[in-house]
């Protein structure tokens, strides 16, 4: 039982094979034909989508496992409705002329189970910290390496809608984000993106009001996935949202969020804006912040 608990507590070490099918995807055999199989599967869809599904990542008792694990976490989440924007960064939108869509108002209806409320022995924390897995996604991001948040809020999370819940439009501040659904909602939830809206020094803000004005579907692209699929989507460049659910369920999704480099702790303004509250952390690292190093706004 102590190698058990032990193994528990140290996911960077843990074996992932009650948690992962690893038949279907084998995570654990970097360098195999099939894994290399899989990696080349991935990057062309990602190349063609922006967006890949992995159906059924997780195994059927991990899974139930997961949704009781999140679930009793989210009863202590506080669901916030407010007001923000794309980007959720007051202190940038101040400055930003009358028009601007950057400034346009959308209506966020969620809650945010946070990385300081996930214990190291749940399902969450152990795929988040687990060595193989992220060998697997840097893999497939073509990285070397990736790193977890130094963020003490933020890097691993859980999303929470309950019905009316809404996550609009937004940007991610990193790259490409991993999400796996827990918890599927009774009707809506459904995830929308539009792929490659910006690029590294273009916020192209003309297609940003184009998608915003609500009169160009064309340019959205819909996703559907089921409770124990993981999804890899490439956040940071393509503007999405999760529409608005109905009936009597919540929408609980994990998020998993890696940096290119250690050390990485979200700003001020938008982790306020997004889970209601900044760390210590938070603040010492805001009087070190250096700027975007793609020259678009975080």
């Amino acid at each position: 039982m102590m190698d058990l608990l032990e193994q528990l507590a140290n996911p960077e070490a843990g074996d992932l094979s009650d948690v992962i099918d690893l038949d279907r995807y084998p995570i654990n055999r970097p360098g195999s034909s099939e894994w290399t199989a899989m990696i080349e599967r991935i990057h062309t869809q990602l190349a063609d989508d922006g967006c890949l599904v992995l159906t059924d990542f997780l195994r059927p008792a991990a899974l139930a496992l997961a949704e009781e694990e999140i679930a009793a976490m989210a009863e202590h989440v506080p669901i916030r409705r407010h007001s923000s924007t794309v980007y959720a960064r007051a202190d940038l939108e101040a400055s930003l002329p009358a028009g601007d869509p950057r400034l346009s108002p959308l209506v966020w209806n969620a809650g945010h189970v946070t990385r300081d409320m996930i214990a190291p022995y749940t399902i969450a924390h152990r795929v988040y910290a687990s060595a193989y897995f992220k060998q697997f996604i840097a893999a497939c991001t073509n990285r070397e390496r990736v790193f977890e948040y130094a963020d003490p809020l933020a890097g691993l999370v859980a999303t929470v809608l309950p019905p009316t819940g809404a996550y609009p439009w937004h940007y991610d501040t990193n790259e490409f984000v991993v999400t796996i659904m827990t918890r599927k909602p009774d009707d809506g939830g459904v995830f929308e993106y539009c792929p490659d809206l910006r690029h590294p020094g273009d916020e192209n803000l003309t297609g940003l009001a184009d998608v915003l004005s609500g009169d160009h579907p064309e340019m959205i692209r819909r996703v559907d996935v089921a409770p124990g699929d993981l999804q890899l989507f490439l956040g940071r460049y393509s503007l999405h949202q999760v529409t608005t659910t109905s009936g009597d369920t919540d929408r609980h999704v994990m998020v998993f969020s890696y940096a290119d480099r250690p050390g990485v702790i979200g700003p001020v303004d938008r982790t306020r804006a997004v889970y209601g509250r900044v760390t210590e952390a938070h603040l010492v690292a805001e009087a070190a912040a250096a700027e975007s190093p793609d020259g678009l706004i975080l």
